[in-house]
């Protein structure tokens, strides 16, 4: 076999992995949607947001059956965001779809009810539905409704992703409150606040990073110190104070949570007038942190 041949099957069977990967991510994260749905949220009568809240509505008032409710309401959205959104996105999104709607009907039957009450219901259907969807949101997906209507208003609009969400699921909120109990939808408001949370969780991580830049007259000494006691790479950058004028070597270093105390020590210890501003930072990618 050619080493060209051997190359390019080498390449595809990446390729191929990666996409299997994250497709069982994508089943995985709609499965538990899925599941929260039968387990936390059917059984107490509760709601969720978007699509599939507007599905529970429909089904609480008539009986009409939730996936079916999720799949045509979906419909005409996924066609809509064929025309205006990345295909890769919108073919990745169908799958996560088509799982939540095949495992809604065919897992009922194998989920018991619980007996909770209704804050643990909610509470419960927030975890798990913000786990869910969560892991699709990573894999680059999402299981539609107002997912892709927001990344549309975003695109079209130049409206924020979570603005729209929010818009959306008050726009479902709002009439549950002429037909179910107001008890219904403050504890719907509670699951979707901590589904939101949960989603945050899963995206970012549990390691919070902290970008730190410190601006000081012994800039050299500091991160000499912060080099070696902590491991930590640092950066300088070259700045000017306003009002003085003079050249000041500005230190820029990303750290943990855990090593913010450690710092300051470090700083403090040196230059008991240093500058110093901590910023959250979302995600790390380098030597010491995914290395």
């Amino acid at each position: 076999m050619k080493r060209k041949t051997r190359v390019k099957l080498a390449r595809l069977s990446r390729a191929g992995k990666k996409v299997s990967i994250r497709l069982a991510g994508i089943a995985t994260g709609a499965a538990l949607i899925a599941i929260s749905i039968n387990a936390f949220i059917i059984p107490y009568g509760l709601l969720s947001g978007g699509v599939s809240g507007l599905s529970l509505m429909i089904n609480y008032l008539t009986g009409f059956p939730v996936y079916l409710g999720i799949f045509l309401i979906n419909l005409p959205i996924f066609i809509w965001g064929l025309k205006e959104l990345d295909h890769k996105f919108i073919i990745y999104s169908a799958a996560g779809t088509i799982v939540l709607i095949l495992v809604l009907p065919l897992s009922r039957p194998y989920i018991p009810v619980y007996g909770l009450d209704l804050f643990l219901a909610s509470l419960f259907s927030g975890i798990v539905t913000g786990l869910g969807s969560g892991i699709v949101l990573k894999y680059g997906a999402s299981t539609g409704g107002t997912d892709i209507i927001s990344m549309i208003a975003k695109k079209k609009k130049n409206i924020s992703v979570g603005a729209t969400s929010f818009y959306c699921n008050i726009a479902v909120l709002l009439p549950s409150l002429y037909f179910f109990d107001l008890k219904i939808a403050m504890y719907t408001a509670i699951s979707m606040w901590v589904g939101g949370k949960v989603i945050d969780t899963v995206i970012e991580g549990f390691n919070h990073n902290k970008s730190v830049m410190i601006i000081s007259d012994k800039s050299s000494e500091i991160a000499d110190r912060i080099m070696h006691e902590m491991r930590r790479g640092v950066t300088y950058l070259e700045g000017q104070g306003a009002y003085s004028g003079q050249p000041k070597l500005v230190i820029s270093c990303v750290v943990s949570h855990y090593e913010i105390p450690r710092v300051k020590e470090i700083v403090h210890s040196i230059d008991k007038k240093a500058f110093i501003y901590i910023t959250e930072t979302v995600e790390v990618k380098g030597r010491g942190f995914t290395w």
